[in-house]
Order: structure tokens, then C-alpha cells, then sequence
């Protein structure tokens, strides 16, 4: 049975190796960078198949109007259990005052689409050159 938590609980070393599995080895070179991440981030959902944790996602918000969903990530073992809808949800599920945007892989569009995603009137970013 998963257990999910939303008190930061999280094992960095997994943290790591999902986010290595999903291509985001950028976020793995420094782990105190990644420590930073989480401590920053207003919301952490986590998934947990016993002692190990098999899911991740984030929020940054001010809890009344605006959020940014970001790192959404499940085992590749554990996908297409319910997981990654769970850990969104459950962002969205902690305010009905926010509107959310996420950040994702566009090969992940559909799921996000079911989920209640839609295109917004602009997204723009501004990429780090270092």
C-alpha cells in the first residue's frame, strides 16, 4: 500500500536516483542545491511504498493566488498505478483559492490534460546561461 506525506518527509538518495531516472541530472550535482529545493518549496508531496520512497512532487506558492507545480516524479516501476495523480491532487487539493501552473514534460501533456490542465493565455521562461 502507498503512503503519501506532505511533512517533507524525503530520502534525498532516491531523490537523486529519480530524478537521474527522469533526466534531470542537473538538479543531482549538488546535493545541498537539491536540500534547498525542497526547504524552499512550500508544498512537498511524497509517495512511499513501505521504507522507500517512490514518488515526488512540489509547489511553490503564496496560498492565495498563484502556485507552480514542479518536479513531479514517479519510479519508473510504480508508473500507471495512480501515483503521479495522487501526488498533483493532493497539491491541488491544499487551496481553492490558487491557480496552478506546472511545469512538465510535454511528453506527459495527455496525463496532465486529464488531470484538468489546460493551456494558459502565455507562459514565458527565461533560461540561466550558467
Amino acid at each position: 500500500m502507498i503512503v503519501y506525506h506532505t511533512d517533507k518527509k524525503v530520502d534525498y538518495d532516491r531523490l537523486n536516483t529519480l530524478f537521474n531516472e527522469a533526466g534531470w541530472d542537473d538538479k543531482t550535482n549538488d546535493m545541498s542545491r537539491l536540500k534547498t529545493m525542497v526547504e524552499n518549496s512550500q508544498i512537498v508531496v511524497t509517495a512511499w511504498d513501505e521504507e522507500i520512497m517512490v514518488g515526488f512532487s512540489r509547489c511553490t506558492t503564496d496560498y492565495v493566488f498563484n502556485g507552480q507545480i514542479n518536479n513531479v516524479v514517479v519510479d519508473s516501476k510504480y508508473r500507471r498505478n495512480g501515483i503521479g495523480k495522487t501526488l498533483i491532487n493532493m497539491i491541488l487539493d491544499s487551496s481553492n483559492q490558487v491557480t496552478y501552473m506546472l511545469r512538465g514534460s510535454v511528453s506527459n501533456e495527455e496525463f496532465y490534460r486529464s488531470l484538468g490542465f489546460e493551456d494558459g493565455p502565455i507562459s514565458l521562461i527565461y533560461k540561466r546561461k550558467g
